[in-house]
C-alpha cells in the first residue's frame, strides 16, 4: 500500500535533485560525486590540534580518534545538511558518505563491539540512517562508541571508561 502511495506521489511531485534539478531522487549521482571527504584529520585537543595525528599524548584519555568527513567550506555538504531537515531520504547520503569514510580513510573495523551515539539533534537522523545500514545499535553501552556531531569541538563527550571515535561532520579549528 505504502509503495503504491509512493508512486502515485512521484508521478505526481517527482523527486528532484537539490542541486541540479535532475528528475529521479532528492540527490543525483552526478552532485554526489562532487562532494569530497576530509583527507586531513587532527587529533582530539580542542586547543592547537596536531595536524594528520589521530592520538596524541594531549587528548582527552577517552578519545581514541576524531574522524572529520567533510570540509565545512563545501557548499554542496551544507545545502545537502540544510535540505535534509525537510527532506528525511537525504540523511541516506550522509549515512553513506560517513560510511565510505570510514572504510577508506580509517581502519576501523566497526563490528558488533561498536555502537553509534549522539547529543547533537541536528545528525539525530543521521545517525538513524547509519545505525539502519551498518547495523550498529545506538546505545552508549557498547565498549566502543561512534560519537556522531555536527562539528568538534562539540559539547563534552562523557562517556567514561568506553573507547570513543568521533565521527564529526565538520571541524572548527581553534
Amino acid at each position: 500500500m505504502k509503495n503504491i502511495y509512493n508512486y502515485i506521489l512521484n508521478l505526481i511531485f517527482p523527486k528532484k535533485c537539490i542541486n541540479c534539478g535532475k528528475e529521479g531522487s532528492h540527490f543525483c549521482e552526478d552532485c554526489l560525486s562532487l562532494i569530497e571527504l576530509n583527507k586531513i584529520n587532527y587529533c582530539a585537543c580542542a586547543n592547537n590540534p596536531r595536524k594528520n595525528c589521530s592520538r596524541c599524548e594531549n587528548c582527552p584519555s577517552n578519545i581514541f580518534a576524531v574522524f572529520t568527513v567533510f570540509n565545512e567550506k563545501q557548499k554542496l555538504v551544507q545545502k545537502l545538511l540544510f535540505k535534509s531537515k525537510t527532506i528525511p531520504d537525504l540523511n541516506l547520503y550522509f549515512s553513506y558518505l560517513i560510511i565510505t569514510y570510514i572504510k577508506i580513510m580509517t581502519n576501523l573495523n566497526l563490528n558488533e563491539n561498536f555502537s553509534i551515539f549522539y547529543k547533537d539533534k541536528e545528525v539525530k537522523n543521521i545517525a538513524k540512517m547509519l545505525s539502519k545500514f551498518t547495523k550498529l545499535k545506538i546505545s552508549d553501552q557498547k565498549e566502543n562508541i561512534l560519537f556522531l556531531t555536527k562539528k568538534y569541538p562539540c559539547e563534552s563527550v562523557d562517556l567514561k571508561n568506553k573507547k570513543v571515535y568521533i565521527i564529526s561532520l565538520f571541524r572548527e579549528i581553534l
